[in-house]
C-alpha cells in the first residue's frame, strides 16, 4: 500500500498490482488506464499518486526490450503484464496488458449457464478440439486458463500448455491434476514442443494463439488423435474462426483433407467479446457453436459451405438462453 495525505486526511493508496484495470498505456511523458474500475470513460489519466511507480516501472522497459523482442511478458510486483512495443511519431511507446492472477473459476467471467456446463460437460469428451475465438482484449486467454482449471479441478489427469511463451504461471498440482507448461520458441518450436507433449501422454493440451501453420496443423492432428485440445484464434464470428483455422493449416498443403479432419475433430467453437458498460467494466458475450456427432454440421465444415452454419448456431442458442447444455451428459 501506499500512504498519502490529502486534505490533511491520511490516505492508504492501492498499488497498481491491486487495481483492476485493462491495460496500461506508456507513451512520451503520459500514461494512461484504460478500463479502469471505477471510471466511467474507456481510457483515463494515471493519477498523480501512482506515477512514480509508473515512472519505476517504465524505467525497467528498455533493458527488457534489449533481451526480448517487441513483444514479450513481465511480472511486476507479483502481477503479470504483455508488453507490446509501440513507435510512435514521438517516440517509444510501451502497451502493458495487465493479465487475471490468480485464475478466475470460469463461474465468474460471466457465461450464461447453457454455455457454462456444456464447456464444463466437453472436460469429459475422449478427444477433439475446442476453438475461443475473438479480437485483441476480447479475454481468450483468460476462457481458456479458467477452462483449464476447471477441468483439472474437476478430472483431473495430466494438462501441457504449448504457448510462445507462457502467459499466466500455472504449472504445478492442480485439484486431482498436473498442468506442464512448455515454452515452443525454447522447445524450438510447436512441432518440437509437441514431440516433447507426447511423452507425457496428456489427457488436456493448449496450444497458444494459432498464427502459423505448423501450430494450426499440430493442433488438429493432436485433436483427432486422443487429446482434448484447446485453442485460441483471432476472428470475429463463429464462421471466420473456423476458416481462419483452416486457411492457416492448409497453407502449402490440401484444404479438402484439412476440412475433412476438422470436421472430425472440432468440439464447439466459442466467438466471444467483451462491451464495456460502466464503471470500467465491461461484459462478456459470447456465441456458441456445439459440433460432435451432428452430421449436418460436420458436413457443411468438410464442404467449406460455412455461411450455413447460421441455422444451427440460432437453434443452438434457444437451448442455451434456456440454460441447457448442449452436451448428453446434462
Amino acid at each position: 500500500m501506499l500512504p498519502n495525505f490529502h486534505n490533511g486526511i491520511f490516505i492508504v493508496m492501492k498499488r497498481l498490482s491491486e487495481l483492476v484495470f485493462s491495460d496500461l498505456l506508456i507513451s512520451q511523458g503520459e500514461y494512461y488506464f484504460r478500463y479502469l474500475e471505477g471510471q466511467n470513460l474507456p481510457v483515463v489519466k494515471v493519477p498523480a499518486d501512482y506515477r512514480s511507480e509508473v515512472d519505476s516501472l517504465r524505467e525497467k522497459l528498455p533493458q527488457l526490450v534489449e533481451k526480448e523482442q517487441d513483444s514479450f511478458f513481465m511480472f511486476h510486483e507479483g502481477a503479470p503484464y504483455r508488453v507490446s512495443v509501440v513507435e510512435t511519431i514521438e517516440g517509444t511507446g510501451y502497451f502493458l496488458r495487465k493479465l487475471r492472477y490468480p485464475t478466475p473459476a470460469l463461474s465468474t467471467l460471466g457465461f450464461q449457464k447453457g454455455v457454462l456446463n456444456t464447456l464444463i460437460n466437453l472436460g469429459c469428451a475422449g478427444q477433439g478440439l475446442i476453438l475461443v475465438s475473438g479480437a485483441t482484449g476480447s479475454g481468450k486467454s483468460t476462457t481458456v486458463y479458467s477452462l483449464l482449471k476447471e477441468y483439472l479441478i474437476n478430472y483431473g489427469d495430466i494438462l501441457i500448455s504449448i504457448e510462445d511463451p507462457p502467459e499466466v504461471p500455472s504449472q504445478g498440482c492442480l485439484g486431482n491434476g498436473i498442468w506442464f507448461q512448455i515454452d515452443a520458441e525454447a522447445a524450438g518450436g510447436y512441432e518440437n514442443a509437441m514431440i516433447s507433449a507426447m511423452r507425457y501422454n496428456p489427457k488436456y493440451i493448449f496450444m497458444g494463439e494459432i498464427r502459423a501453420p505448423a501450430a494450426a496443423r499440430e493442433a488438429i492432428r493432436a485433436a483427432v488423435n486422443g487429446h482434448l485440445v484447446i485453442t485460441t484464434i483471432h476472428a470475429n464470428s463463429i464462421q471466420g474462426a473456423i476458416y481462419s483455422l483452416q486457411q492457416i493449416a492448409a497453407s502449402g498443403s490440401d484444404i479438402e483433407l484439412v476440412r475433412s479432419i476438422l470436421s472430425d475433430g472440432l468440439l464447439c467453437v466459442i466467438q466471444q467479446r467483451l462491451d464495456f458498460i460502466h464503471g470500467g467494466l465491461r461484459q462478456l458475450k459470447a456465441d456458441f457453436l456445439y459440433t460432435k456427432e451432428l452430421p449436418a454440421i460436420g458436413s457443411k465444415i468438410r464442404s467449406g459451405k460455412l455461411e450455413l452454419l447460421n441455422t444451427e448456431i440460432e437453434m443452438q442458442k434457444i437451448k442455451l438462453s434456456r440454460g441447457d447444455s448442449l452436451t448428453n451428459n446434462n
